[in-house]
């Protein structure tokens, strides 16, 4: 029997921005288990990024950690730099880095926290990406792309306005960038998770009315878990999925295949 395409990530060199919870820390496990190298951005949440440094190396790991608060666009070309020699190159890179804004739009009638949102979630991406693929180009070799997204991408409610279009615009460019670079062996993919209870959310979700207001919607009955994204995020850089690039990938319960929000 040949080696599971699933299998071949260990000793790949991969990127994880916003890695310090949440699903970026999920993340951070599940591709240490699988035996990558991993870069492990954060920006503000020091404790946090220990913590899942710690956990990665506990896993075996091998794992370095780069800082970078990527509302200062200047500085991610430097940020890209550092990341890449880490481990002299890169094979993979996930950006996963974002902020939730919950705002309406006349409580935001200049759009300063929109604009703050595409900044963080969009426009970053899009600059990582961007030094990613050329840094591949210029050493000949593929690699891939995952784009955190989110199920607010696809489907949307009250209060998301900027987070919602930053998320579209993801998945918009998730498209267009594996369009551009497909020629050179290097695939871009997004995962829209749906509601996984994370750090700062967990408190709240987890409460029985919470969770009957939202699980008795998903087909699948229960939330999402940061590993469960680790491993569809996992499934996406590997060669198991190869032949697969452009795509939003959703995993979600099924809660946006029924259409059926809760009010807020």
């Amino acid at each position: 029997m040949g080696q599971s395409k699933m299998e071949g990530l260990k000793n790949k060199r991969i990127l994880i921005t916003g890695a310090s919870s949440g699903i970026g820390a999920g993340m951070a496990k599940v591709l240490a288990r699988k035996g990558c190298r991993l870069v492990l951005h954060y920006n503000a949440n020091s404790k946090g990024i220990q913590k899942t440094f710690s956990d990665v190396l506990a896993l075996g790991g091998a794992a370095e950690i780069v800082q970078c608060d990527f509302r200062n666009l200047e500085g991610l070309s430097e940020f890209f730099k550092q990341a890449w020699a880490v481990f002299n190159g890169l094979d993979g890179l996930v950006n996963n880095a974002g902020i939730v804004t919950k705002s309406t739009s006349v409580d935001d009638p200049f759009g300063r926290q929109f604009a703050d949102t595409l900044t963080v979630n969009l426009q970053a991406p899009y600059q990582l990406s961007t030094a990613f693929a050329q840094a591949c180009m210029a050493a000949g070799q593929p690699g891939a792309i995952v784009n955190n997204s989110s199920i607010h991408g696809q489907a949307t409610c009250e209060w998301f306005s900027a987070y919602a279009a930053s998320k579209a615009g993801l998945d918009a460019i998730t498209k267009v960038q594996a369009a551009e670079w497909g020629q050179y062996g290097i695939r871009v993919n997004g995962l829209a998770p749906g509601v996984v209870p994370v750090e700062r959310t967990e408190s709240i979700l987890t409460t029985p009315e919470m969770t009957r207001k939202w699980c008795e919607r998903m087909p699948a009955g229960r939330y999402g878990t940061t590993e469960e994204m680790g491993e569809a995020t996992a499934y996406l850089l590997s060669d198991a999925a190869g032949w697969m690039t452009g795509s939003v990938l959703t995993v979600d319960g099924g809660l946006i295949a029924r259409g059926n929000y809760p009010v807020r």
